[in-house]
C-alpha cells in the first residue's frame, strides 16, 4: 500500500533502530510499519475504501434518479403506460429518458413511425382556436425550458405551439402547461403532438413525447400554423447544445410563450431551427381569407431575440 494511499498520518524514522512508525496527525502512540504493511490491515483498509466508493455511487444513482426524469401523461404518448391503445409487452417503460446522444431515435423516440399502426390511435380531439393544458408526471424537476409543438406531416417537421422559458417542468405545485392550437391548423386525422423538455441540471440532453391527435381546422388566425418556428432541437449531436446549469432561452420561441427566467442563455452553436429539423414536406397551398380583416401584430425586441407578439398571449411569471 503506497503512501499516498494511507491516512493522513506523520512519518518518524528511528534512526538507531532503522525502524519507520507512523503517529496520527491528531496525536496517539507510534505505530511500526510493518502493522500498517501488513496483509491483515490491507484487506481491512481495501474494504472500508471499497464499501464507501460503493456508498458514494449509490447516492450519486438516487441523486440522478429523483432529479428530474419527468414524462407527459397528458395527452398520452405514444408507447406509453397511460395511452390506452399500448398494452403488455408494447409499452415503454423508459418514456422519460432522454433522447439519445446521437439522435438516431429523433423525433418521439422513434415511435413516430408507428403512427399509422393500431399503436397509433389518436388519444384526443384539438380544436384549432382552442386553448388546452398538457400535464406530468415523474420526479422532482431541477427546472429548465420546454416547447410544446405539432406535426402535420408524420413528424417531418413540427411547428411551435408554445414556448416556455425558465422553470419548466415547474420545480414545484401544479404541473400543467397552457397552450392554444391556431384555429388554422389543417385537418389531420393523426397529427403528433409533441413536448420537448431541455433540462437545466445534468447532463445535456433533450427530452421527448409524443401523442397521436386528430386536429380540426376551424378558420383563418392572426399567426398561422405555417408561419410559426420549427421546433428548437439540441443535444443530439446536431451541432447545437445548451449551456450547462442554465435554462436556455429558444432563438426562436414563437409567437405564445411564457417567461419564468429573463436570464435565460442561448444556446450554443448551430441552433437554427430551419437548418436541424427533419427534412420539409411541401405544404399544402392556403387561400388568403379576405374577410378576415387586418392583423394586429406587435414587434418586440427581448435581448437578442425578435419576438412576434400576439396581444394577450406573452405571460411572464406563474400561470394560474
Amino acid at each position: 500500500m503506497s503512501d499516498e494511499c494511507r491516512p493522513s498520518w506523520y512519518q518518524v524514522t528511528d534512526e538507531l533502530m532503522s525502524n519507520t512508525y507512523y503517529q496520527l496527525q491528531d496525536g496517539g502512540g507510534l505505530i511500526p510499519w510493518r502493522i500498517l504493511s501488513s496483509p491483515i490491515l490491507n484487506t481491512v483498509w481495501k474494504t472500508i475504501t471499497m464499501r464507501i466508493t460503493t456508498l458514494a455511487s449509490g447516492l450519486s444513482i438516487l441523486v440522478a434518479g429523483t432529479s428530474g426524469h419527468m414524462q407527459m401523461s397528458n395527452p398520452p404518448p405514444l408507447r406509453s403506460e397511460f395511452n390506452p391503445y399500448t398494452t403488455g409487452r408494447n409499452i415503454d417503460y423508459s418514456m422519460a429518458n432522454p433522447l439519445r446522444k446521437d439522435g438516431s431515435d429523433f423525433p418521439c423516440k422513434g415511435y413516430h413511425l408507428q403512427l399509422s399502426t393500431p399503436l397509433g390511435e389518436p388519444v384526443i380531439k384539438m380544436k384549432g382556436g382552442k386553448s388546452y393544458r398538457m400535464s406530468f408526471t415523474g420526479g422532482a424537476s431541477p427546472g429548465g425550458s420546454c416547447q410544446v409543438s405539432l406535426s402535420v406531416d408524420g413528424g417531418n417537421t413540427f411547428y411551435v405551439l408554445h414556448s416556455y422559458i425558465g422553470n419548466c417542468p415547474a420545480t414545484s405545485g401544479n404541473n400543467t402547461l397552457p397552450f392554444r392550437v391556431p384555429a388554422d391548423v389543417p385537418l389531420t386525422e393523426r397529427a403528433l403532438f409533441a413536448w420537448t423538455w431541455f433540462n437545466k441540471l445534468g447532463n445535456r440532453e433533450m427530452y421527448m413525447n409524443c401523442a397521436s391527435v386528430t386536429t380540426l381546422h376551424t378558420g383563418a388566425d392572426e399567426i398561422g400554423f405555417f408561419d410559426r418556428p420549427r421546433m428548437f432541437v439540441a443535444n443530439i449531436g446536431n451541432g447545437c447544445t445548451t449551456e450547462d446549469s442554465e435554462d436556455v432561452s429558444f432563438p426562436d420561441p414563437g409567437p405564445e410563450l411564457t417567461f419564468k427566467n429573463l436570464a435565460a442563455a442561448p444556446p450554443i452553436g448551430l441552433c437554427d431551427p430551419s437548418k436541424i429539423t427533419a427534412p420539409v414536406r411541401k405544404e399544402p397551398e392556403r387561400k388568403e381569407d379576405t374577410c378576415a380583416g387586418p392583423v394586429n401584430r406587435t414587434r418586440e425586441k427581448t435581448g437578442e431575440h425578435s419576438v412576434t407578439l400576439i396581444p394577450g398571449s406573452f405571460i411572464i411569471g406563474d400561470v394560474d
